[in-house]
């Protein structure tokens, strides 16, 4: 559990603050595509996980669920149990995976002890709408592979807030499909780019699964737009 206190929201809080959480959260174990919840379901508290990964699913009223995102170990999600509202979106475990979970009323418990602890909750509120703001921005990056090399690095927990504990290579439990339905590309124009990124050695691709091998190559592929 301690590799929550070192990347990222409680890496950001007074060490006590994170100490507190610990002591009030428990740790759930989930198997590979096990739901944690469904969007509308009753939101209940915060998530942190812990390892393996999850991924994250989003619905509009015309289209039904896809995968928006994927969670890397050290990141928190479930911001809603805040106000007690019904999630949002959908979360499932992408491979075996260990979760802390911290109720809701621990949450008032912490806060009605400090007050101002409001602010570290609040933190985290700010550090996943600057992820969904940063996701925003990368599909309107015009190139196609500056889109995925972003969109790559986005999903291995790398890009848009605090990095998150990723040794490389980074393990994305994800189809081409997938990417595709992320990038807003076409599946045969995300399998030309992943040819021209693994020639550059940046990702490998297994079988539903892609690898990012090396992260400093896709950051320079961004940059190298600017």
């Amino acid at each position: 559990m301690r590799l929550l206190l070192t990347v990222g929201w409680l890496s950001q809080c007074e060490p006590a603050f994170g100490e507190a959480v610990f002591a009030r959260g428990r740790v759930q174990v989930l198997a590979a595509d096990e739901p944690l919840f469904h969007p509308g379901d009753p939101s209940t508290g915060l998530y942190g996980v812990l390892s393996g990964a999850v991924a994250v699913s989003f619905s509009v009223p015309e289209f039904g669920p896809s995968i928006s995102h994927i969670l890397q170990p050290g990141a928190w999600f479930g911001e809603t149990a805040y106000v007690r509202k019904p999630h949002i979106i959908g979360v499932r475990a992408t491979r075996a995976t260990r979760a802390v979970f911290l109720a809701a009323r621990d949450i008032e418990s912490l806060v009605a002890h400090e007050p101002l602890r409001w602010t570290d909750f609040a933190q985290l509120a700010l550090l996943n709408a600057q992820l969904a703001m940063g996701a925003a921005y990368d599909l309107m990056l015009r190139d196609p592979l500056h889109r995925c090399a972003a969109t790559l690095l986005r999903l291995a927990g790398l890009r848009h807030g605090p990095p998150l504990a990723a040794a490389q290579p980074v393990e994305l439990d994800i189809t081409q499909v997938d990417l595709a339905h992320m990038t807003n590309l076409s599946r045969n124009s995300v399998g030309a780019i992943l040819r021209v990124l693994r020639e550059k050695q940046c990702v490998d691709v297994d079988y539903r699964q892609l690898l990012v091998t090396d992260v400093e190559g896709l950051k320079a592929l961004l940059s190298a737009e600017h």
